[in-house]
């Protein structure tokens, strides 16, 4: 990653705290979160029949990457003496952060790892993972094709890629936040893009791996991507120096007078909206969004 890149997804740092910092606060907006949540219950992927995949599989290991504090899927699978606990690792590169919300409103849930999806192989290794997640995570990413390329490093051969997101959420977020590229479909094929760049990631990754791209009917874009070979070599000690490169580079920045006093300004600005904002009827809330999407 490039300083620039540091940068710009650092500047998108205050907002995502600020976000999650009132989710866990109010009882109703958890309450909310968890309605939908299916952590404690079946692992189910949208347009995916994870049960049948995973099941095949003697101790699957699956890697939440970018998961935020959402536990959005279920860590279980189904089986003739009742549900099965899934080996779930729930990563994220503001893990550190996300505890200290986590255990600030004594929320009863998995700590979360740290790992960037860029980087990924430096933390969780190269061919330990069965199933990668990254739902609403991958268009957040500094570099979200070098991110692709280590989850396919970190996966075994056979293993899954699950990717789901919002279409253009980047321009539908005005490119505010961790909200830098857009994804989306266009005839089958899995499109990265924001206003300087646009990647079809099949072709991209055609020796190693296919994809498969889709949309659901409430619009989300699907993409399953399946590790045919290992034709992507994996360099940990590389992906381990870029990781350090990355956190050296945090560090520089955070230190600099005015950076640091114009994330913090901005965190509190961030951070008063939501108190408002996640104080409202989950309902209420979802209805909003649903307007501003619709726009």
């Amino acid at each position: 990653m490039q300083q620039s890149e540091v940068k710009q997804w650092l500047s998108g740092v205050s907002y995502e705290l600020a976000f999650w910092n009132n989710v866990y606060r109010w009882k109703s907006a958890y309450d909310g979160m968890f309605c939908w949540s299916r952590y404690g219950s079946t692992l189910q992927l949208e347009g995916m029949d994870i049960v049948a995949f995973l099941s095949q599989i003697d101790h699957p290991v699956v890697y939440d990457v970018g998961c935020g504090m959402s536990y959005a899927h279920g860590d279980h699978l189904p089986s003739a003496d009742g549900n099965i606990k899934l080996d779930v690792h729930y990563i994220d590169p503001l893990a550190h952060f996300y505890n200290k919300i986590k255990y600030q409103y004594r929320r009863d849930v998995p700590d979360v790892e740290f790992g960037m999806l860029e980087y990924l192989t430096a933390t969780a290794g190269a061919d330990s993972a069965h199933l990668i997640i990254v739902q609403n995570a991958l268009d957040h990413s500094a570099n979200p094709v070098q991110g692709i390329t280590e989850a396919l490093c970190t996966l075994k051969v056979g293993g899954r890629l699950y990717l789901c997101h919002h279409p253009n959420e980047a321009e539908a977020e005005h490119y505010k936040g961790f909200h830098k590229y857009n994804i989306t479909e266009e005839g089958g094929k899995f499109i990265i893009w924001n206003k300087n760049h646009r990647f079809v990631v099949d072709d991209l990754i055609s020796a190693c791996a296919s994809v498969n791209t889709f949309r659901l009917e409430n619009g989300f874009i699907v993409s399953v991507i399946e590790k045919r070979s290992d034709c992507i070599q994996a360099n940990n000690q590389q992906s381990l120096q870029g990781l350090m490169d990355v956190v050296a580079e945090m560090m520089q920045l955070s230190r600099k007078p005015s950076f640091a006093m114009w994330q913090q300004m901005k965190y509190c600005w961030y951070n008063t909206i939501q108190f408002f904002v996640q104080a409202l009827p989950w309902e209420c809330r979802m209805n909003l969004r649903r307007l501003i999407y619709r726009k």
